[in-house]
């Protein structure tokens, strides 16, 4: 593996030589590890050496991690994000298929969010610069106009969360059936997702399956729902009342 070169951005000196010191003692790779304590001083580190991963604070006095990066026309690295608990930005960051630690910050959670990016490292460089970019958007609109990141070996698929017909849980992955598209196949369970989607009228019908209320045509009386493109959903025991009340029937 190459040398990874990664660089905090926090205003704290304190918080940046804390989390330079966890990386170093946590993380077994190759690495260089830069700090710099305002956002301008990052983003000018940012266009001479261009680092691998930043490791971006949200939460500073003149700009926020979030300002910081709007800035920047090229967003060819990773974003580890580093922040209080702000349920906002977090939405927005999930939603964005990206990575946040909450402070303070703990080992384990540290060495979980670097073997994500060891893994995301096996997909296009691309696909970081993408992630950033629909994160930049999504903050400028409601919640509820958020573009769910599906990021994949091909590249990073951005759905309108209308477009999702339900999702299919397959072992640790997770299978996007999509209004008049192909299926998205992505690294991630079904739970993930289901705490993501549930504000956008999804509903976990089944063990296996999260639907899109919004495309339900049909409740079966052996407790099948129909989905607008012609599928079938099984609805599980426990969930057909519940599932009932909500259709009205």
């Amino acid at each position: 593996m190459m040398m990874m070169k990664i660089l905090i951005i926090d205003d704290e000196p304190a918080a940046s030589n804390i989390l330079k010191i966890l990386i170093e003692k946590n993380i077994a790779c190759e690495k260089e590890i830069r700090c710099r304590n305002s956002p301008e001083e990052g983003i000018e580190m940012i266009r001479t050496w261009q680092p691998h991963l930043l490791m971006l604070d949200i939460e500073m006095p003149s700009m926020n991690g979030f300002d910081l990066l709007s800035k920047l026309p090229d967003h060819l690295f990773h974003v580890i994000f580093t922040t209080a608990y702000d349920q906002y930005a977090i939405r927005a960051i999930r939603f964005s298929a990206l990575d946040y630690l909450l402070k303070p910050i703990n080992d384990l959670e540290l060495s979980n969010a670097f073997e994500r990016l060891f893994h995301a490292n096996q997909l296009p460089q691309k696909n970081a610069g993408q992630q950033v970019d629909n994160l930049i958007q999504n903050l400028q609109q409601q919640p509820k106009l958020f573009k769910l990141a599906l990021s994949t070996m091909q590249g990073v698929h951005l759905l309108d969360t209308d477009e999702i017909l339900y999702c299919e849980g397959v072992g640790n992955y997770t299978r996007f059936q999509i209004r008049n598209k192909p299926a998205i196949l992505v690294s991630k369970t079904i739970k993930e997702y289901e705490e993501l989607l549930q504000e956008h009228s999804f509903m976990r019908v089944h063990k296996s399956y999260l639907v899109n209320m919004k495309h339900i045509r049909m409740y079966e009386k052996e407790g099948i729902l129909k989905i607008s493109n012609g599928d079938s959903v099984a609805v599980s025991r426990r969930k057909k009342e519940e599932i009932k009340k909500l259709l009205s029937i």
